[in-house]
């Protein structure tokens, strides 16, 4: 799915900022789809390249079906602040994925993926249980409520300064959404943040999807497909539970 393309800027200039990198993402990207763990209705990925430079891919990816090229990515500050651009912005996952880098100093990766098991709890305000071994270590998954088009209805309706890192397009009612998130994450997580040492965190956000940090992308796709696995053995469980209940009443 993912295709590499030539390693220049749009004025010509062979230079392009963390090529190993966004290679490695491409790749990161295609074994997302592989193994089914996200789909065309959003999504994000973002590293720590170093002590300075974030490298995270851009909006628009779902809607392009995630046929990503090298230029599909950008890099940035810690703070969200345009260091190469191509053609697109971030994506709108960013200003969360900002804060999980600043509040979780072991955080160098941050996936978030649309997937449809963890999406059925994250749609009705569940946290994902720990249903198979592979969650053990994770734990329990917790649910970030925020009411998405209720905060973007109120926001159109009496709109208010909000500040918008240069990286990102100019969709204030969106960063109004993700800064409602922010102070949930520590809410539901700070308290965890030493487990990183040994692991990633995981958590949904309201009908929305699942995000994963961790000490590398690789740890953080390991650590959503055991999100999605668990989930997925809750659903299914309980469905043999449901018939099993209705095999006993038609019995009695």
């Amino acid at each position: 799915m993912a295709r590499l393309t030539s390693q220049t800027l749009d004025n010509g200039d062979p230079v392009m900022l963390y090529v190993k990198e966004r290679e490695y993402l491409l790749s990161v990207i295609d074994d997302l789809f592989k193994f089914r763990l996200n789909d065309c209705t959003g999504g994000l990925l973002a590293i720590r390249c170093n002590a300075d430079h974030l490298l995270v891919s851009c909006t628009g990816e779902a809607f392009r079906r995630w046929h990503c090229g090298l230029e599909d990515f950008i890099v940035t500050d810690n703070e969200g602040n345009v260091v190469e651009k191509h053609k697109y912005a971030a994506g709108h996952g960013f200003l969360v994925a900002l804060e999980l880098f600043k509040q979780f100093p072991l955080c160098n990766a941050v996936l978030h993926s649309h997937n449809e098991y963890s999406h059925a709890f994250a749609a009705l305000n569940r946290a994902v249980p720990p249903a198979a071994h592979l969650l053990q270590t994770l734990g329990e998954v917790p649910c970030v409520k925020v009411e998405d088009q209720k905060i973007k209805e109120e926001y159109f309706r009496n709109p208010y300064p909000v500040e918008i890192p240069s990286s990102l397009s100019n969709r204030p009612e969106i960063v109004a959404v993700n800064r409602q998130i922010i102070p949930q994450i520590k809410e539901k997580l700070g308290h965890r943040k030493h487990e990183l040492e040994k692991h990633g965190l995981a958590f949904t956000t309201y009908q929305h999807g699942v995000y994963v940090l961790a000490r590398n992308m690789d740890e953080a796709f390991n650590n959503l497909a055991r999100v999605e696995a668990s989930a997925r053995t809750y659903i299914y469980g309980s469905l043999i539970l449901q018939r099993e209940r209705l095999e006993a009443e038609g019995r009695a």
